[in-house]
């Protein structure tokens, strides 16, 4: 049914939830799984005078991070004997980076996390769940 998975990942304990569903799946249905951590190149914060050194640090933050999540679900993949590639996506916007992602390497379902975020919380943070869910043009399965 399913060849090609996708699975956002930011690291988070939702996240490696969503890469056990994932996973699971893939082997299952005999898919590939492609694992993908985004990060935006251009934060929502304006840096003052010396904004190149805060600019350089919020990029290595942010690789390390995504280094972490792709890196967890990787091992979770190969230990599951199941075929996978894993990218980091520079882009502004996760939801429609995932998305967007997600069509042009031929993905026929999306797998990931959700913060559970209600109230303020969400209304401020966002959920890029709910905007992977608006954008999406296959199937998304969202994992509390």
């Amino acid at each position: 049914m399913f060849k090609k998975i996708l699975l956002p990942t930011d690291g988070s304990e939702t996240a490696q939830r969503a890469a056990l569903v994932a996973i699971d799946l893939a082997g299952r249905y005999g898919a590939t799984l492609e694992i993908v951590s985004v990060i935006d190149p251009v934060p929502f914060m304006y840096f003052p005078d010396g904004g190149a050194e805060a600019m350089a640090y919020y990029m290595d933050a942010a690789e390390a991070a995504a280094k972490v999540g792709l890196d967890g679900a990787a091992s979770r993949a190969k230990a599951a004997g199941v075929p996978y590639s894993s990218h980091v996506l520079r882009e502004h916007g996760p939801a429609q980076a995932i998305t967007e992602h997600a069509g042009s390497s031929g993905c026929e379902l999306i797998v990931m996390g959700s913060h559970g975020r209600r109230g303020l919380d969400a209304v401020l943070l966002g959920s890029v769940a709910q905007k992977v869910l608006t954008l999406a043009k296959m199937p998304v399965l969202v994992v509390k």
